[in-house]
């Protein structure tokens, strides 16, 4: 728990040092909203964009663990939106984004670093897979379903369908998923220039991100808490856990490490940019306040995830 602690404490430390900065005045409204931009349209693009082009997915292939992850994530993902969308009411728009916040884990900052300490190489294997489900599957779900709860009423279900697909296809976000997959699964390497330029904005992206978060914090009343943050909390480290962990130990073909890594994967909090998906629709400070609860209550499923993953990796060597 003492190296869990040391990946998470400068999470929070970041997303304190932006709450410190709005709250003395040193940043400002607008700053906050600029650094959103630029963290949505160029920095985030850049991470998918690196991440998906720089894996080699014929290499890391499991198609068991892709099917088992990628089932328990969307099985998680459902019931997330239906206790937000059917249970509490919420527009379609809320629904689905809550539902991408209860669905998608913090793997690169903190699941990796966590499992790869604590289960070893398999940490290695399992991360682009996992990287792939969130980033191909869950995350555009999510935000095709925020884009389709965006409807005026006026249109047919077909013409609101093409409208949703043309807003999708304009986001850099999307773009940089699509052109990521297409040079991953081409085989095809970025010069070493543009591989360059794309690492230092996406190294930009996970402090910028906390900074905004803890702006955002910073910016809430009593009255902006919404009963919708427990259920993506809970949805993050009850439910997304249980779904993808039951998951892996149904479907055959997955090997005892990738198991470990992918129940380990599950357990920690949403991705560090959540807030940023929900700027375009007005719900950034929920996300905000759900995205630190999480990272907060984190340390206990991790640590019943350790606790069964360890002895199953060691029993499997």
């Amino acid at each position: 728990m003492v190296n869990v602690l040391s990946v998470v404490l400068p999470i929070m430390l970041i997303i304190g040092l932006g709450l410190a900065a709005v709250r003395s005045g040193a940043a400002k409204d607008v700053h906050i909203e600029g650094l959103a931009a630029f963290v949505l349209n160029f920095a985030l693009p850049a991470v998918m964009l690196t991440t998906l082009a720089g894996q080699n997915m014929r290499e890391s292939f499991n198609l068991g663990y892709l099917v088992a992850y990628g089932g328990g994530s969307l099985a998680a993902f459902a019931a997330t939106f239906a206790i937000l969308r059917f249970a509490m009411g919420r527009p379609l728009t809320r629904a689905g984004l809550g539902a991408l916040g209860g669905t998608t884990s913090n793997t690169g900052f903190i699941g990796y670093p966590v499992a790869a300490l604590a289960l070893g190489a398999p940490a290695l294997a399992g991360m682009p897979m996992t990287m792939l489900i969130e980033n191909a599957l869950i995350i555009p779900l999510g935000m095709a379903l925020a884009e389709l709860g965006r409807r005026d009423g006026t249109h047919s279900a077909m013409r609101l369908v093409w409208q949703t697909l043309a807003r999708l296809a304009r986001m850099p976000l999307i773009l940089a998923i699509a052109a990521g997959l297409v040079l991953s699964l081409a085989g095809i390497q970025l010069p070493d220039m543009a591989v360059t330029t794309l690492e230092m904005l996406a190294a930009a992206s996970a402090p910028c991100a906390l900074f905004v978060v803890g702006g955002t914090v910073a910016r809430l009343n009593r009255s902006d808490i919404s009963p919708e943050i427990f259920a993506i909390v809970a949805g993050k480290l009850l439910i997304h856990p249980v779904a993808v962990t039951a998951a892996l130990l149904l479907v055959p073909g997955v090997p005892t490490g990738l198991v470990a890594v992918g129940m380990l994967f599950s357990s920690v909090s949403m991705i560090t940019i959540y807030p940023l998906f929900c700027v375009r629709h007005g719900m950034e400070k929920d996300a905000a306040t759900a995205l630190v609860a999480a990272t907060t209550l984190a340390f206990a499923g991790i640590a019943v995830m350790l606790g069964w993953a360890i002895p199953l990796v060691a029993g499997d060597g």
